[in-house]
C-alpha cells in the first residue's frame, strides 16, 4: 500500500510538482514536523521549526533524481533528511545562542551593581524584626492567622482547616489583624 502511494507522489512529482509536493507534505508533513519538533523544540522557535520542515521538503525536490524506491521508501528518505536539517539547525541554533550569550554578558558587566548595600540589609532586616514582633504582639489566633498567610503562602481554606475556624472568619480576622499592625507600624514605616 505506501509503495504504491510513493509511487504515486513520485510520478505526480514529475508531471505536477506542484500537487506531488501538495500530495509529499499532506502524506509525510506530520512524520518531517515531528522529527524536526523533537530534535529542535529545546533550541528554536516555533517559526524556526517550520522552516525547517520546509527546508526538509525542498531537499527531497532537489534530490528527486536520486531517490530510488527501490532502495527505500519516501518515507525513509524524508526521515533521513529530516534528522540531518534539524541537526543543521540545532547546531546554528546553539552557535547563535553562544554569541548571544557572550554578548548578554558584555552588556550585563556594564549595568551598575544593584545588590543590597550593607545598610540596606540593616534597615530591610530591622523592619522584619519589628514587624515580627508586632504580629506576635496581637496574640492568638491572629498573629497565627496572619503567619500562615503571609510566611507560609497558606490558602484561606488550608488555614480555617488548620486552626478550626470557618472561611470568612479567617478573612475577617485577616482584615481586622492587617488594620491594627497598619495603626501600629504609622510610625516606623
Amino acid at each position: 500500500m505506501r509503495i504504491l502511494k510513493d509511487e504515486k507522489i513520485m510520478r505526480l512529482l514529475e508531471k505536477n510538482p506542484s500537487a506531488g509536493m501538495d500530495l509529499l507534505i499532506e502524506t509525510y508533513g506530520s512524520l518531517a514536523g515531528y522529527i524536526v519538533r523533537h530534535k529542535l523544540s529545546s533550541t528554536c522557535s516555533e517559526e524556526d521549526v517550520e522552516e525547517c520542515v520546509a527546508d526538509v521538503f525542498v531537499d527531497f525536490y532537489k534530490q528527486l533524481d536520486r531517490v530510488d524506491l527501490k532502495k527505500g521508501s519516501i518515507k525513509t528518505y524524508i526521515s533521513t533528511i529530516a534528522r540531518r536539517r534539524a541537526v543543521d539547525y540545532f547546531q546554528a541554533a546553539v552557535k547563535n545562542q553562544f554569541h548571544v550569550t557572550e554578548l548578554d554578558e558584555a552588556v550585563s558587566n556594564s549595568i551598575p551593581d544593584q545588590a543590597p548595600t550593607p545598610e540596606s540589609t540593616m534597615v530591610i532586616n530591622e523592619e522584619n524584626s519589628f514587624l515580627l514582633k508586632e504580629v506576635q504582639k496581637l496574640g492568638e489566633p491572629d498573629g497565627e492567622i496572619l503567619f500562615r498567610r503571609y510566611y507560609l503562602d497558606q490558602s484561606l481554606s488550608e488555614i480555617a482547616d488548620a486552626i478550626g475556624m470557618k472561611r470568612p472568619a479567617v478573612s475577617k480576622r485577616i482584615s481586622r489583624a492587617l488594620e491594627k499592625l497598619k495603626f501600629r507600624m504609622e510610625g516606623f514605616v
